[in-house]
């Protein structure tokens, strides 16, 4: 399926690839240590599933993107957008990764949060 995507050209692989992983670690990085997680070799029995199966897939959409995006499978743009939406979800802290190492991790073995919520009063307009 890749060399029918790519034409058999290894570097379109190759770019796809280090984009979907810039893309991810765009969302992750401010809480996760995701460039340790990135440097792990193919089988190393120890990686995070979930970060291969979000770069894989950022990374097929990509190759679409880069040789036809027109012939796209309706398939392709449903599992990137879900998992931008859940890259999304995790960087709002509405979702986790528990097998990542958190960046934030308090002595006691609990997270402590960097997300910040704000809000304010609605907008009055009874004025006269």
């Amino acid at each position: 399926m890749l060399t029918a995507i790519t034409r058999d050209e290894n570097e379109v692989a190759g770019r796809a690839i280090i984009e979907a992983q810039g893309e991810v670690a765009g969302y992750l990085a401010a809480r996760y240590d995701i460039f340790t997680e990135f440097e792990k070799t193919a089988d190393a029995a120890d990686r995070v599933a979930m970060t291969v199966k979000l770069v894989r897939d950022i990374a097929i959409y990509n190759c679409h993107q880069f040789s036809a995006p027109v012939n796209m499978p309706p398939t392709r743009v449903y599992a990137y957008e879900a998992a931008v939406r859940f890259l999304r979800d995790v960087q709002a802290e509405k979702a986790s990764i528990p097998e990542l190492q958190r960046l934030n991790l308090n002595a006691d073995g609990t997270t402590s949060s960097n997300y910040l919520y704000y809000s304010g009063n609605s907008k009055r307009d009874h004025h006269i």
